[in-house]
């Protein structure tokens, strides 16, 4: 039987499982971190639309002081931080309508705060051109009025009421993030594991070729060697293998049988 080509076999064999092994680990890792990057992108979409709703409430309450300390003051530097806050409460608003159009519920709140707050925005308008022309009582009527109260406190609960929607949310995609990422962890580990199983089992692999490949054949009758498909003396081998010269000697124990057969043949025949 020859065994001279077992080891390259099983070195083979061994670098074909690893390759394996490393191939799947590499498509679990991408697929995992395609689910973790997307979860991740889910929790920075909704911290955004909070950051998005938190600003749209601070700049309505900073137009409505600007207004109010315009027609209580009638000192135009209340105008200009006005103006700024109404067009940031404009373009955020659109803002918001864009990245909560994937959420049906959501999108309903915020364009029912968007026409709150653009009927609002008009009313300061309005408010500030009354005091403008001169119609100070008539500003300060309207900013008295029990609607124009209600209207902002609708603004503010549908906001806050979006806002805390928004937290459910968050909470959900962090979780659903942490969920990934802990299974990518227990993903990278197994395979991690195995991998250094199918390691081990190629150093053992190698480790039995070696011994088969250290192992001779004899011929039980001719005691020749088979060495590199032939089949040679074993001084040969030796000379061939190891670079060993031998000589021949006679060992004491062929000795003492040869000395027993001579004994023998030299005793008289009867």
């Amino acid at each position: 039987m020859k065994i001279s080509h077992s080891r390259p076999v099983l070195i083979s064999f061994g670098l074909a499982s690893i390759a394996v092994v490393m191939g799947a680990l590499l498509l679990l890792e991408w697929k995992d971190g395609t689910a973790a990057v997307e979860s991740f992108q889910w929790v920075s979409h909704t911290l955004e639309n909070q950051r998005e709703l938190a600003t749209v409430e601070a700049r309505m309450s900073e137009a409505e002081a600007g207004q109010r300390g315009y027609i209580l003051t009638g000192q135009p530097g209340f105008l200009a931080p006005y103006a700024a806050a109404t067009n940031e409460v404009r373009s955020r608003l659109t803002n918001l309508r864009r990245l909560l159009a994937d959420n049906s519920a959501q999108l309903r709140r915020v364009v029912t705060v968007e026409a709150l707050s653009r009927a609002k925005l008009v009313e300061f308008d309005s408010t500030i051109k009354l005091e403008r022309a001169g119609k100070h009582d008539l500003a300060v009527n309207i900013v008295k009025t029990s609607h124009s109260d209600s209207v902002m406190t609708s603004i503010r609960s549908g906001l806050q009421e979006t806002t805390a929607e928004e937290a459910n949310l968050l909470r959900d995609r962090q979780q659903a993030l942490a969920e990934e990422l802990h299974h990518g962890d227990l993903i990278s580990v197994g395979l991690a594991v195995a991998l250094g199983v199918m390691l081990i089992a190629l150093l053992v692999m190698a480790r039995g070729a070696e011994h088969y490949r250290n192992l001779v054949t004899l011929c039980a009758w001719t005691r020749s060697v088979e060495f590199e498909g032939e089949w040679i003396s074993f001084e040969e081998y030796l000379r061939r293998k190891f670079d060993i010269s031998t000589t021949h000697s006679i060992s004491p124990n062929a000795l003492s049988q040869l000395d027993i057969g001579l004994s023998d043949t030299q005793k008289p025949t009867p």
